[in-house]
Protein backbone atom coordinates (compact mmCIF):
# COMPACT_ATOMS: atom_id res chain seq x y z
CA UNK A 1 0.00 0.00 0.00
CA UNK A 2 1.48 3.46 -0.84
CA UNK A 3 2.15 6.07 1.78
CA UNK A 4 0.33 9.31 1.85
CA UNK A 5 3.11 11.32 0.10
CA UNK A 6 5.62 11.28 -2.38
CA UNK A 7 8.96 13.15 -3.29
CA UNK A 8 9.13 16.04 -5.52
CA UNK A 9 12.08 17.91 -7.28
CA UNK A 10 11.20 20.67 -9.20
CA UNK A 11 14.07 22.14 -11.63
CA UNK A 12 14.61 24.43 -14.09
CA UNK A 13 17.39 25.06 -16.31
CA UNK A 14 18.93 28.13 -14.20
CA UNK A 15 18.73 26.28 -11.44
CA UNK A 16 16.38 23.73 -8.62
CA UNK A 17 13.00 25.67 -7.17
CA UNK A 18 11.93 23.29 -4.68
CA UNK A 19 11.95 19.65 -2.99
CA UNK A 20 10.25 18.12 -0.73
CA UNK A 21 7.17 15.86 0.23
CA UNK A 22 3.29 16.05 -1.77
CA UNK A 23 0.66 14.01 -1.65
CA UNK A 24 -0.49 15.70 -4.95
CA UNK A 25 0.92 17.22 -8.00
CA UNK A 26 -1.39 18.85 -10.88
CA UNK A 27 0.61 19.21 -13.88
CA UNK A 28 0.08 20.77 -17.31
CA UNK A 29 0.72 17.89 -19.58
CA UNK A 30 -0.14 18.25 -23.69
CA UNK A 31 -3.11 17.56 -24.41
CA UNK A 32 -4.62 18.23 -21.06
CA UNK A 33 -3.65 18.59 -17.10
CA UNK A 34 -2.60 15.32 -14.85
CA UNK A 35 -3.25 14.71 -11.68
CA UNK A 36 -0.60 12.08 -9.59
CA UNK A 37 -0.98 10.36 -6.51
CA UNK A 38 1.05 8.33 -4.08
CA UNK A 39 1.50 5.19 -5.75
CA UNK A 40 0.56 6.38 -9.46
CA UNK A 41 2.06 4.31 -12.17
CA UNK A 42 5.61 5.35 -13.91
CA UNK A 43 5.11 7.75 -16.00
CA UNK A 44 6.98 10.39 -18.40
CA UNK A 45 5.43 13.09 -19.89
CA UNK A 46 5.95 16.49 -22.06
CA UNK A 47 4.90 19.56 -20.18
CA UNK A 48 3.24 22.74 -21.98
CA UNK A 49 2.87 26.06 -20.57
CA UNK A 50 0.49 26.03 -17.43
CA UNK A 51 0.50 25.77 -13.52
CA UNK A 52 2.59 23.03 -11.44
CA UNK A 53 0.50 23.09 -8.33
CA UNK A 54 1.84 20.55 -5.44
CA UNK A 55 -0.12 20.00 -2.46
CA UNK A 56 0.70 18.38 1.09
CA UNK A 57 2.19 20.02 4.34
CA UNK A 58 3.58 23.01 2.14
CA UNK A 59 1.77 24.60 -1.10
CA UNK A 60 3.85 25.18 -4.15
CA UNK A 61 2.41 26.64 -7.44
CA UNK A 62 4.77 27.53 -10.29
CA UNK A 63 4.12 28.65 -13.03
CA UNK A 64 6.10 26.70 -16.15
CA UNK A 65 7.16 27.38 -19.69
CA UNK A 66 7.19 23.69 -20.93
CA UNK A 67 9.94 20.72 -19.85
CA UNK A 68 8.97 16.99 -18.70
CA UNK A 69 7.43 15.31 -15.78
CA UNK A 70 8.42 11.67 -14.88
CA UNK A 71 7.38 9.81 -11.94
CA UNK A 72 8.46 6.54 -10.96
CA UNK A 73 8.77 4.42 -7.58
CA UNK A 74 6.76 7.69 -5.17
CA UNK A 75 9.78 9.96 -6.62
CA UNK A 76 9.06 12.76 -9.13
CA UNK A 77 11.10 14.77 -10.79
CA UNK A 78 9.56 18.10 -12.95
CA UNK A 79 12.02 19.62 -14.94
CA UNK A 80 11.01 22.51 -16.80
CA UNK A 81 12.05 24.93 -19.27
CA UNK A 82 11.80 28.39 -17.10
CA UNK A 83 9.04 28.90 -14.09
CA UNK A 84 8.26 31.72 -11.22
CA UNK A 85 6.91 30.71 -8.24
CA UNK A 86 3.21 32.12 -7.94
CA UNK A 87 1.85 32.93 -3.86
CA UNK A 88 -0.18 30.39 -2.86
CA UNK A 89 -3.12 30.91 -1.33
CA UNK A 90 -3.52 30.06 2.32
CA UNK A 91 -4.64 26.69 3.57
CA UNK A 92 -8.28 26.14 5.00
Amino acid sequence: MPGKTFEVTVVSRERPLWKGEASQAEVPAMGGGLTFLPGHASAFILLSEGEVKLKGEEERDFSVQGGFASFERNQMVIAVDSAKEEASGEKS
